[in-house]
């Protein structure tokens, strides 16, 4: 529901836009300035959706990085741990059988 609203959102604000720009005009008749204003409106919304697609990819990709350092940082982590416990578990028998 959020992405509707804010793509909504976007909707309106492409259109305020479109018709700001073709507002400073004096020549279009009332047909051409719909035009306009449609035609200025899809192509900002079409540069918003490039813009949205390359970031949702990115973020995917850098998901996905992040994920896999995550992973290897827990294997190491846990490597580490059950190092330090076996390293203890001698220290202590050594300690005892002497």
């Amino acid at each position: 529901m959020e992405g509707y609203l804010l793509w909504q959102a976007e909707v309106d604000c492409a259109r305020a836009d479109a018709e700001a720009a073709v507002d400073a005009l004096d020549w279009p008749t009332t047909a051409q300035r719909e035009e306009l204003v449609a035609l200025l409106a899809r192509r900002q919304l079409d540069v918003s959706q490039l813009a949205l697609t390359r970031i949702a990819t990115r973020a995917h990709q850098l998901r996905g990085e992040y994920q896999q350092r995550y992973d290897v940082l827990r294997r190491r982590a846990l490597a580490a741990v059950v190092g330090l416990v076996a390293a203890l578990v001698l220290v202590n028998a050594l300690l005892l059988a002497c």
